[in-house]
């Protein structure tokens, strides 16, 4: 026996509830997603505005169709605010308020003066553009999730579209006072349509919630949290996964640090490592992978590259940390870097020997001084390219041999 459409007005709004109450419990185990209150609220309301809809057909009153309407148009406003949230991190309380009350004005302005029918025609309208809005607003984030959000995307566009043939058939009858709320093909469909996007909508944008969660657990157990670089268990998962050689290394030691530390504070010393773990950002960008090895020591793996441009680019990192000023306890300091560069012709990356080479490199560079490059290598043609740059182009770069003899 087919549900009727009273019936299937109050499996919606029992539906929804329970999706609202799983949002809300998703936001109590995570409360960093903020955009779960907005969807527990917008689909609370929605649910709530058809069951105040399902009063409204039993007595006809104005005034509660005037109210539930605007409490699903207000949640729609809600479940648009929710998207966008999700997409940029901010709620749009504005576009959100407009929405909300410009379409209840246009649907209860008719309602409260007896033409339902034309508030009936007002909220399919409105529902319908609010939807399509909301569905290109995900798409416009797609590239996040693509599946999911193209699979979200045409929910949110099929949901809308239901709601133009309630407003087309109200309108090809031509009747603006009804005795009773429109019962056709076209409000079982859309009733019918609503009730099966709503699961999946609310199960895509859990699986959007999860999937992002997952992202960031994994880059925060990947990802150094003062200076933003890999860690070094990253890096070696990375050259294990992604990278294939011939690869240049760079090691770099903050020269002096314990002393930075000791006289300006350990504030000061944390500046001086998100300073340069900024600057070796920059410096790479897409060239190479960066991190933080522990302590004062990081690493630049740059695939492809040669000893030349590893030293030219290692040294680069060195001037631009020396220009840096920095203040602490003991007043304005500055701070200086060494590094160690080693260089790996194989096809399949040896990263021991890599950083066992570049590390012979970096303590030849602090005994000869500290604030300089060394180049661990065999081939001395190296040190003839370095010597044939202008002096304005390079710096202290060392040539540590490999071997001896």
């Amino acid at each position: 026996m087919p549900l009727d459409n009273h019936s299937l007005l109050t499996a919606f709004a029992l539906s929804g509830g329970g999706l609202a109450l799983t949002f809300f419990v998703s936001w109590l185990v995570s409360r960093t997603e903020r955009f779960l209150i907005a969807w527990t609220l917008g689909v609370s309301f929605m649910a709530l505005g058809v069951l105040i809809y399902v009063w409204y057909g039993q007595t006809m009153y104005p005034v509660l169709g005037a109210a539930g309407y605007t409490v699903l148009l207000t949640g729609l406003a809600f479940v648009y605010g929710a998207g966008r949230e999700f997409r940029t991190g901010i709620l749009p309380w504005r576009s959100m308020a407009i929405m909300a009350v410009t379409s209840s004005t246009v649907m209860a302005g008719p309602m409260l003066a007896g033409y339902n029918g034309v508030a009936i025609v007002m909220l399919n309208v409105a529902a319908t553009v609010i939807l399509l809005v909301t569905a290109w607003d995900y798409w416009i984030g797609r590239a996040e999730a693509r599946l999911t959000i193209t699979l979200l995307t045409g929910l949110y566009v099929v949901t809308g579209l239901s709601f133009v043939p309630c407003a087309v058939v109200l309108l090809q009858a031509g009747e603006w006072r009804l005795s009773q709320v429109p019962s056709n093909w076209a409000e079982d469909l859309n009733i019918g349509i609503c009730l099966t996007t709503l699961a999946g909508i609310g199960a895509l944008s859990l699986a959007l919630n999860q999937v992002r969660l997952a992202r960031g657990h994994k880059r925060d157990a990947e990802t150094d949290p003062l200076t933003g670089l890999l860690n070094r268990r990253a890096l070696l998962g990375r050259i294990a996964g992604e990278i294939e050689g011939p690869a240049a290394l760079v090691i770099f030691d903050l020269d002096h640090f314990k002393t930075i530390n000791d006289v300006h504070g350990h504030l000061a010393g944390d500046d001086v490592l998100r300073t340069f773990g900024e600057i070796l950002t920059l410096s790479c960008r897409s060239q190479g992978l960066a991190a933080r090895l522990g302590g004062e020591e990081f690493a630049l793996l740059m695939p492809g590259a040669s000893l030349v441009t590893a030293a030219i680019l290692a040294d680069g990192v060195r001037t631009r940390l020396a220009k840096r000023h920095f203040t602490g306890n003991g007043g304005s300091f500055s701070s200086t870097v060494s590094a160690g560069v080693s260089c790996s012709e194989d096809a399949v990356i040896d990263f021991d020997t890599l950083l066992h080479d570049a590390d012979k490199a970096l303590y030849a560079a602090k005994r000869n001084g500290r604030d300089r490059v060394a180049v661990s290598s065999d081939n001395m043609e190296f040190q003839t390219h370095i010597r044939s740059m202008p002096d304005g182009q390079r710096g202290p770069i060392d040539l540590v041999r490999l071997k001896t003899g």
